[in-house]
């Protein structure tokens, strides 16, 4: 027979093994980029607060009329905005609600570079506490709080003077302000200063429409 110890470390254990394999295990959380449609502002009525949209959704040709209510987010040339500073005929990025059928309200709107900039993934602005090169560690103080985050390790993440650079490469003084694009909650996409928003934003829809006529070009070859 087993010593009782022996039986009662058995019992406990496969007890905790059942436990842990009922719990599912948590996944790193990454926030997802925010769904969008290019479309082109075909009329905007500021006394009802509404504008009309015309682009590709879902690969069909709509146009849509959309409410603009307190909640909404508008932004142009990296700035908030209202529907007076857009124009008939721009094209703009927008995602929309529905409110009810056949009713919509915008959720957010903005010119290209500034929707990619500030709007397709969260963001936190503050100023630099802190960065280490070597370990691409960036200690930001922000809303009352320090926060901690990794850079990517490839590519240029870093946007400062209207220029890029490399993680490594970066230089980040304390007491600088800069906007971080969050990946997750500890780790960044990018970080611009006041001066590059437009360069890094530039950038991230460039790269995007490239995909997008991979994509295209690859159904067309199906």
């Amino acid at each position: 027979m087993l010593p009782r110890a022996w039986l009662i470390g058995m019992v406990v254990g496969f007890a905790l093994g059942f436990v842990s394999a009922q719990q599912p295990q948590e996944r790193p959380r990454t926030y997802r980029v925010v769904p969008f449609t290019v479309v082109t502002i075909t009329k905007i009525d500021s006394a009802k607060n509404t504008l009309t949209v015309k682009g590709i959704y879902r690969g069909q040709e709509v146009e849509r009329s959309l409410a603009v209510q307190a909640d909404s987010k508008l932004m142009k040339n990296g700035k908030d905005a209202k529907l007076t500073d857009f124009k008939e005929g721009e094209q703009v990025l927008v995602t929309w609600r529905s409110l009810r059928r056949g009713e919509y309200a915008v959720r957010f709107l903005a010119d290209p570079p500034t929707f990619f900039a500030f709007l397709r993934y969260p963001t936190l602005k503050g100023k630099v506490k802190s960065f280490d090169a070597a370990t691409l560690t960036l200690v930001l103080e922000a809303e009352g709080k320090e926060h901690k985050f990794t850079l990517p390790g490839r590519g240029e993440c870093c946007f400062a003077g209207g220029k890029a650079h490399r993680g490594k490469a970066a230089v980040w003084k304390g007491g600088e302000e800069v906007v971080v694009v969050l990946r997750a909650p500890d780790r960044a996409h990018a970080v611009f200063d006041s001066a590059s928003w437009k360069l890094y934003g530039e950038r991230e829809w460039q790269a995007y429409q490239k995909r997008a006529r991979t994509r295209q070009r690859t159904r067309e070859q199906q």
